[in-house]
């Protein structure tokens, strides 16, 4: 019995969205502001914006990162230069820890 209640559920429920897209589909159609083929040109013309300006701006932040890289490097660069001890001759002492 409780399957038969479960199986009318899910059938009406079934009905129910379908019934609900069927009319949402409808009112899409009846209310659009303009032709299919004049929506589908301005969808694509505000693709085309989207796309120019997302690469316009991932232009500029190509540039910022390449130019913070260049000031970390050097920063970078500065820093090693005062707190890594030097050997005598100029070149970097190496610290291993020697066990006989």
């Amino acid at each position: 019995m409780q399957q038969n209640r479960r199986r009318g559920g899910a059938i009406r429920t079934a009905g129910v969205f379908t019934l609900g897209a069927a009319l949402g589909g409808l009112c899409g159609v009846l209310f659009a502001p303009a032709a299919g083929q004049v929506t589908r040109r301005r969808l694509a013309q505000r693709a085309r914006n989207l796309q120019r300006e997302t690469a316009r701006r991932l232009g500029r932040t190509q540039k910022v990162l390449a130019h913070k890289a260049v000031e970390v490097r050097e920063a970078a660069g500065e820093w090693i230069t005062d707190h890594m001890p030097r050997a005598h001759n100029g070149r970097q002492i190496r610290r291993h820890a020697h066990t006989n």
